[in-house]
């Protein structure tokens, strides 16, 4: 994995590389080859108003470009096995960004190997099967609420991802999430009656993408272990979709999440649910700051919890989304509340324009102001599907 490029290389090799692919948009094939990639690059422009602004330098705006994409090879044997690479790529550029000042550039390989009546193997940068299956929230913008972006524009006091900080004082979803895009094995079952499962393991948790802090050391290996399933029921006039998931981590942290969604026609109603707590003694919570990298309760998300709940519909060209997420941890005053109203409009089959209205509640572990933060923000943008 390739995290955080800089340079004005870079970005020209970015510039060439978005034209090739808006060029060769779509599906090849080529003698059981088969390649295809897609992907959306947008511009962003939010105007806040909050109590803490010291994340876009006492700034009552800011603008975002961000791309987001994947492309994938895959070759069909005879027998209907299918083999191939994927990747996955994120390229953000912020404004007034001190830590990514030359924009935060994400690459994320992986091989996969896949049957009809196989299921599906990936060996790789990948999200966890808990993560994958899970039913939570739904977003209709890379926004969201699940690992949410809003806090490009509004500060969080709990929450910090930073190239020299790292620190999460709550849960940030209700996605089992903590080793985010770490190396992996993933292993997906076909469809088993009703049920898809889906089983990862991977050798080192930290990563950026995830809750495990990569500068932190714990006294228990540092691997993780998820599993999940997946089911589909008819009910009333719609399908509703239940999720299932457990993960452990540094043989000492557990969680566990559950997901509902219920699709009639256009309309979408979800609601999902995650705890978290440590077992045994050997990789407690920091209650104190162990250096720069790591403050006090950089951790503390290892004991909490999380639920959240949305609404959309689809019109057709305009969709639009209601989503709500609170976290807490256990042991601590620290809270979050975040609601994310997304409208998105298809001017055309290749430009989408986007309005979101943002609130942030965040409360840190005193109740002085600086440890506290709520504030709204509106954002528009306009993006290039490819």
């Amino acid at each position: 994995m390739f995290d955080s490029q800089s340079g004005e290389d870079k970005v020209r090799k970015f510039v060439l590389f978005l034209t090739l692919t808006i060029g060769m948009s779509g599906t090849a094939m080529a003698e059981g080859w088969e390649f295809s990639q897609s992907g959306t690059a947008g511009l962003y422009y939010g105007i806040t108003e909050d109590r803490d602004r010291h994340n876009i330098r006492n700034s009552p705006n800011r603008t975002v470009f961000r791309a987001d994409g994947r492309f994938e090879a895959l070759y069909e044997q005879p027998s209907g096995i299918r083999t191939g690479a994927a990747a996955n790529y994120t390229v953000v550029i912020r404004q007034h960004d001190a830590s990514y000042p030359q924009g935060d550039w994400r690459f994320y390989p992986y091989l996969l190997a896949e049957k009809d009546d196989y299921g599906k193997l990936t060996i790789g940068y990948t999200y966890n099967a808990a993560y994958l299956l899970h039913q939570g929230a739904q977003e209709i913008s890379w926004i969201g609420i699940k690992d949410s972006n809003l806090t490009y524009w509004l500060s969080g006091v709990n929450w910090s991802n930073r190239l020299k900080k790292v620190r999460f004082a709550t849960p940030k979803s209700t996605y089992i999430m903590d080793d985010g895009r770490a190396f992996k094995f993933s292993y997906f079952t076909p469809l088993i009656g009703n049920t898809k499962f889906g089983f990862s393991y991977a050798p080192d948790n930290a990563n950026r993408r995830g809750m495990v802090s990569r500068y932190a050391r714990y006294e228990k290996t540092e691997d993780g272990y998820t599993a999940a399933m997946q089911s589909r029921w008819k009910l009333g006039s719609g399908d509703l979709y239940t999720s299932a998931a457990y993960g452990l981590f540094n043989r000492t942290d557990n969680e566990w999440a559950f997901g509902a969604r219920w699709v009639a026609g256009k309309f979408n109603v979800s609601v999902s649910y995650k705890n978290a707590y440590v077992k045994g003694d050997k990789n407690p919570i920091s209650t104190k700051a162990v250096n720069a990298y790591l403050p006090a309760y950089f951790d503390n998300y290892r004991e909490g919890q999380a639920w959240d709940f949305s609404v959309g519909y689809d019109f057709g060209r305009f969709k639009t989304n209601l989503a709500y997420l609170h976290a807490e941890a256990d042991n601590t005053r620290n809270r979050d509340d975040l609601f994310v109203q997304t409208n998105r409009y298809a001017l055309n089959k290749y430009f989408e324009l986007f309005l979101t209205n943002g609130y942030i509640n965040s409360k840190g572990n005193d109740r002085r102001s600086d440890d506290n933060n709520k504030g709204y923000a509106v954002i528009t943008g306009l993006a290039l599907k490819y």
